[in-house]
């Protein structure tokens, strides 16, 4: 048995003992009037940009919900979970408005939102109305702010900007050509990642900024693709690399890059917000992701995933697919917040917070396990997966290739797992 999973039977049956304390003095009486419900409100995109990483953490959040109320029962507790989903549409003043929707419909605390974009608009209210917000996919530093009331359950994006200049070298990539996403989450992680390349002493070339929503994609690609044609008379074919920010938009950025002339024969790289996504694995896109052999490192621990399959079946049942890794983190935060609450009760926000930074520390989830947060609430270390799009025969499918590690901020990532 793992360490993380004997950590989180321990926290199980502390909280067994705490939850089921009054079975015999003070049975619960049957009944719905009986039940002690835990609300957990969630923002996520089920329709509009990254509605592929909404839907994925709402069949976590279904999944979780599910064995923790069958564990409270098992246990003769009353507590049950319930989830309020709202959809942002990853649309930052509709984020906002959900927000304000659960609040009145009594939840406080909320999993989300699923942008960074979402979670600058809506932090204010959430620390002026008491509301705890613990994101499980905003990655852009600049939000981590120590004191506030969220919380981000995931490394910001100076863990992957280094891992992804550093997989960058190791590929012998010396220039690059980014293309990226302008909203925060894409501006900073671009950044991030292109000063960490050059760093190391690649060349980046000024590569195109683009807005999701006014589908540009045939001029973007067309600036890249003169972009690589210098890139490549100086560095050669094999030292130049395409960089892109992207959520799912990918396809359509690559469906325009598959018509020109230089942008089919380099390598291209993606970031967490296109790895894994079903449009890089179908029709054109999917073949373009193939032959220039797209690979994006993504949030996921290959032993954990390996230790939790039977959870990670039942997740994949209701989203037919492969779930990510946001995702299961999503899955955990559940587990995390409900013993928090079981625990604290209807406690202030002042203690409820202390409840969960020490649930989490201690215990985490049944999956990834303990969680140590950073003082500004952010988790403090990192495992990322490289995905690479493979065919098999005439589908395509990601592949995962290699795996590292960061142990804290600013370290060398470590390399931990070597798949195909």
């Amino acid at each position: 048995m793992r360490v993380s999973t004997v950590i989180f039977v321990s926290l199980l049956l502390a909280v067994a003992v705490f939850a089921g304390g009054c079975m015999e003095s003070e049975r619960i009486p049957e009944g719905p009037e009986s039940v002690s419900e835990i609300v957990v409100g969630a923002l996520l995109p089920l329709t509009g940009d990254y509605a592929g990483g909404g839907e994925a953490s709402r069949a976590a959040l279904d999944v979780a919900a599910g064995d923790i109320n069958d564990y409270f029962a098992s246990i003769g507790s009353n507590h049950r979970v319930r989830i309020i989903i709202e959809d942002t549409k990853a649309d930052p003043a509709i984020a906002l408005e959900k927000l304000q929707a659960l609040e009145k419909q009594g939840a406080r605390i909320v999993i989300g939102p699923g942008t960074s974009a979402e979670l600058e608009v809506i932090r204010m209210y959430a620390d002026e109305h008491g509301i705890l917000i613990i994101s499980t996919m905003s990655t852009a530093p600049s939000l981590a702010i120590a004191g506030d009331n969220i919380y981000r359950f995931v490394p910001p994006d100076t863990y992957q900007a280094d891992v992804m200049a550093y997989y960058l070298k190791e590929q012998g990539i010396t220039a690059v050509i980014p293309v990226w996403r302008g909203d925060v989450w894409g501006d900073e992680l671009e950044r991030l990642t292109t000063a960490a390349f050059a760093r190391g002493g690649g060349k980046v070339f000024d590569g195109a900024r683009y807005t999701p929503d006014q589908g540009e994609y045939d001029t973007i690609a067309a600036d890249l693709d003169l972009q690589a044609a210098r890139a490549i008379a100086e560095h050669g074919r094999e030292r130049v690399a395409v960089y892109m920010v992207s959520l799912d938009e990918a396809d359509r950025i690559m469906d325009a890059a598959s018509t020109t002339q230089n942008l089919p024969g380099i390598r291209w790289y993606g970031c967490d917000g296109s790895a894994l996504l079903d449009v890089l694995v179908m029709g054109r896109p999917a073949r373009f992701a193939e032959q220039t052999g797209f690979t994006c490192p993504a949030l996921w621990r290959q032993e954990n995933v390996a230790s939790n399959t039977a959870t990670v079946k039942k997740i994949r049942e209701i989203l037919w697919r492969h779930p990510d890794g946001y995702s299961l983190v999503t899955y955990d935060t559940l587990w995390i917040i409900a013993m928090a609450r079981t625990d604290a009760g209807a406690a202030d926000t002042a203690m409820l917070k202390t409840t969960l930074e020490r649930t989490a520390g201690e215990s985490g989830g049944p999956i990834f396990g303990p969680m140590r947060l950073n003082n500004a609430g952010d988790l403090s270390s990192a495992h990322y997966t490289f995905w690479m799009v493979g065919a098999d025969g005439n589908t395509y499918r990601w592949v995962p290739i290699v795996q590292y590690g960061i142990p804290s901020a600013g370290a060398t990532p470590e390399l931990e797992w070597v798949g195909i």
